[in-house]
């Protein structure tokens, strides 16, 4: 049997460094928005106020062309067509363009009648 030392160390010490070693290995913490995706409904109550669905197709999917994914940006179908009707969202970029872009929307535009 190996030699083996008790060394007490408090698990707050012990976490930070485990933290500091996996961030500098580039590994991802568990809550962390990297590589997930989210539907309208969470999209709406996460980034959006609760903006019905067709309201936040005409006015920000519709406005900002290029955050469909064919152009390089975060949504999957934003709109239903022939090749696919289910909206994906990219979490992490979509989160970041909400953040980055909050002040060009028009939130308090009305859908037509």
């Amino acid at each position: 049997m190996a030699n083996v030392i008790d060394l007490p160390i408090p698990v707050e010490t012990l976490a930070g460094v485990v933290d500091q070693i996996m961030e500098k290995r580039g590994y991802v913490p568990a809550e962390s928005l990297v590589g997930k995706t989210i539907k309208m409904k969470e999209f709406s109550e996460k980034y959006c106020g609760k903006k019905a669905p067709n309201w936040i197709r005409l006015f920000i999917f519709d406005e900002y062309p290029e955050i469909n994914v064919k152009n390089g940006g975060w949504v999957v179908n934003p709109r239903r067509t022939e090749e696919g009707s289910k909206t994906i969202i990219f979490e992490k970029p979509a989160a970041e363009w909400m953040e980055k872009h909050r002040g060009e929307i028009d939130w308090n535009a009305k859908l037509p009648q």
